[in-house]
């Protein structure tokens, strides 16, 4: 695969592939990614601006110190990313992606949205995801822990488990009859 340009704008890349790869210092804007494979691939201080990933398969890539700033994934694959090594600014929005055993650890996600995603055994510990929006997302297995949850949205959500003793909930919004596993917290026997 050919390598980026240091600077790329309004570039539309389609069917890129680059397995275990490394780039560094690049910049995109307004660009899209359209049906590329990034698997294991090091993009090391690059900044991602306003662009867009469509089934694009970006698992276990390695954002060393990238900044992304609205940028959308759409029916993408990005498995066993460690996101916690990105940058500021960081704003990243995910929409019927698969994002399982990612880390999301003492981010400030505010406004994300994660709708119709699978975020099986994904870290959102100390995470911020104030207003954010998880409608029809699984969390099988994923961890909330002093994660920051006001005013988030997790209508027909399902599979997670959020201890509210340990997690700021103010004005979330959960669905029945998945908002009943709260009351597996409580030392209370149900008949």
């Amino acid at each position: 695969m050919e390598d980026f340009d240091k600077q790329n704008e309004g570039i539309e890349f389609k069917n890129r592939v680059s397995m275990n790869g490394n780039f560094r210092y690049r910049d995109f804007y307004d660009c899209k990614f359209i049906n590329c494979k990034f698997t294991g691939t090091v993009f090391e201080k690059c900044l991602f601006e306003d662009c867009t990933f469509i089934e694009c398969d970006l698992s276990l890539i390695k954002p060393e110190y990238c900044s992304f700033v609205d940028v959308k994934f759409k029916n993408c694959k990005a498995i066993g990313v460690n996101w916690a090594e990105a940058a500021t600014p960081f704003r990243i929005d995910f929409y019927s992606c698969i994002i399982n055993m990612s880390s999301f650890f003492g981010i400030n996600l505010t406004k994300i949205i994660m709708t119709e995603c699978v975020a099986k055994e994904v870290d959102f510990t100390e995470a911020n995801l104030t207003k954010g929006n998880f409608e029809k997302t699984d969390f099988e297995n994923s961890r909330f822990l002093q994660t920051n949850l006001t005013q988030s949205n997790f209508r027909n959500s399902i599979n997670y488990a959020i201890d509210p003793e340990c997690n700021l909930l103010k004005k979330t919004i959960f669905s029945l009859p998945e908002a009943l596993s709260f009351l597996s917290e409580l030392d209370i026997i149900l008949d």
